[in-house]
C-alpha cells in the first residue's frame, strides 16, 4: 500500500514472508533505477535486489545512493519461488522487524544538498570533475547521473569542459570524494515533506495499524521502556548498563545525541508516555519501541529511543532490553532532522 506521500506501508504489508539469516554481499553489477545483482560471501552464489529492498526511506532507494560495485553490504534471504535468489537491504528486514519500522521516515538523504551550479573541469573514464561556483570545490559526477536516459549519459553526450551544469550534492562517499548529481530534484526543490504544521501531532508519522498493535502492548513491556527512559534522562548510566544489553550505541554516544538534540534537563517519563510511543513485532519474538524522551522545556523532546524488547532465552518471563537506535524526529521543530545511526549508503557526511 502506498500512503499520500509516495512510500509503502510497511506496516500494513503481509508480515508472512520468511527472512533468512543477515549475511555478506559483495555487489557485482547493477540495471538502473531497477535492479542490483551481489554475491553472497558466504555461499558464492548469485542474488538480486529490487529497488524496493534498498532501504526503507523511498530517496533513499534512488540509484544514486545504490552501493558501488565492488562494496560489501548487509543483506538477508526472501522466501522467493523464483529461480534466482531474492535478498533485502532493508534495515527493518535485518533488525527483525515483522513488517517495517512502524514509524514514518521523512527526512531527506543526509548529504542531499541544494541546487548549485557547477563547472565541468575535466573528463575522465566513468565520471566527469566538475567544480561549485560558489565554493570552488571540486566534485565528482558519475556518468549515470548525467540524465534519467541511459543514451543521454553515453560519453559523446556529455557537457563539454567549461560547460555549466545544475547539480546537487549527494554526500560524501568513504573514500573522501563528494558526489554529484546532475537528475536527482535539480529541475526544482525536493517535495517529499510533510505540509507545514504536519510535524504538531506525532500520530502523523506513524502507521495506523501501529497505533493499534501500540495500544495492545503488555504492561511489562511499558513498565520496562519506562525504567530504561527514565534512566537515560537521567543519565544514570549505571542502571542503564543493568536494564540494558547489547546495545548499538554507547553511552557516550547516547549523552552526545540528547545534548545536541534536546534542551536539558531531561525528565522522568510522565504518566501517559505511551501516548508518544509506538511498537511494531520482531520476527523471533518481542518488540520493536519508538519512545520520545521528556524535557522540561519540551514535554516531549525531539530525541527518540528505540529499544527492542525481547522474553529472555532463559527466562521467558524476563524481558531484556537493547537501545538500537536514536532520533532526532523533528516533532517541535520540523527542520531538524538526524537519523541515526546513518544508512549504509554513502550519503552519511554532510558539508559544512
Amino acid at each position: 500500500m502506498i500512503n499520500e506521500f509516495g512510500e509503502a506501508d510497511n506496516f500494513m504489508c503481509d508480515g508472512s514472508a520468511d527472512y533468512g539469516p543477515v549475511e555478506w554481499a559483495v555487489v557485482t553489477g547493477r540495471i538502473a533505477p531497477s535492479v542490483l545483482f551481489v554475491r553472497l560471501e558466504a555461499s558464492d552464489e548469485k542474488a538480486f535486489l529490487n529497488i524496493t529492498d534498498i532501504h526503507d526511506n523511498n530517496l533513499c532507494s534512488s540509484p544514486e545512493y545504490w552501493p558501488d560495485e565492488g562494496e560489501r553490504i548487509r543483506v538477508c534471504r526472501l522466501d522467493s519461488e523464483r529461480r534466482r535468489i531474492h535478498v533485502t537491504r532493508r534495515e527493518s528486514a535485518l533488525e527483525g522487524l515483522v513488517r517495517g519500522f512502524p514509524t514514518r521516515h521523512f527526512a531527506m538523504p543526509p548529504g542531499l544538498g541544494p541546487i548549485e551550479r557547477a563547472v565541468v573541469v575535466a573528463h575522465r573514464e566513468e565520471d566527469l570533475l566538475v567544480r561549485l561556483v560558489e565554493s570552488g570545490r571540486e566534485c565528482v559526477l558519475p556518468a549515470d547521473f548525467l540524465s534519467f536516459y541511459q543514451d543521454e549519459c553515453a560519453k559523446e553526450h556529455w557537457p563539454a569542459v567549461g560547460e555549466r551544469v545544475r547539480v546537487r550534492r549527494l554526500g560524501v562517499w568513504p573514500g573522501g570524494e563528494v558526489r554529484v548529481s546532475r537528475r536527482l530534484f535539480t529541475d526544482g526543490p525536493v517535495k517529499p515533506s510533510p505540509p507545514p504544521g504536519f510535524f504538531s501531532c506525532r500520530d502523523n508519522r506513524v502507521f495506523k495499524s501501529a497505533v493499534a498493535y501500540t495500544r495492545t502492548l503488555p504492561e511489562a513491556v511499558v513498565g520496562r521502556v519506562r525504567e530504561v527512559g527514565d534512566a537515560v534522562s537521567a543519565r544514570d548510566w549505571d542502571r542503564a548498563a543493568e536494564l540494558t544489553s547489547g546495545n548499538s550505541l554507547g553511552w557516550e554516544e547516547v549523552d552526545d545525541f540528547m545534548t545536541t538534540y534536546g534542551w536539558p534537563p531531561f525528565t522522568p517519563l510522565p504518566d501517559g508516555f505511551e501516548t508518544n510511543m509506538y511498537a511494531a513485532p520482531l520476527r523471533d519474538g518481542g518488540d520493536w519501541i519508538d519512545c520520545l524522551l521528556w524535557t522540561e522545556a519540551e514535554r516531549p523532546s525531539d530525541v527518540e529511543i528505540s529499544l527492542k524488547i525481547t522474553p529472555a532465552p532463559d527466562a521467558p518471563d524476563y524481558l531484556d532490553a537493547a537501545i538500537v537506535r536514536m532520533r532526532a524526529i523533528g516533532f517541535r521543530y520540523p527542520r531538524r532532522h538526524d537519523q541515526r545511526p546513518r544508512p549504509q549508503g554513502p550519503g552519511w557526511a554532510v558539508l559544512s
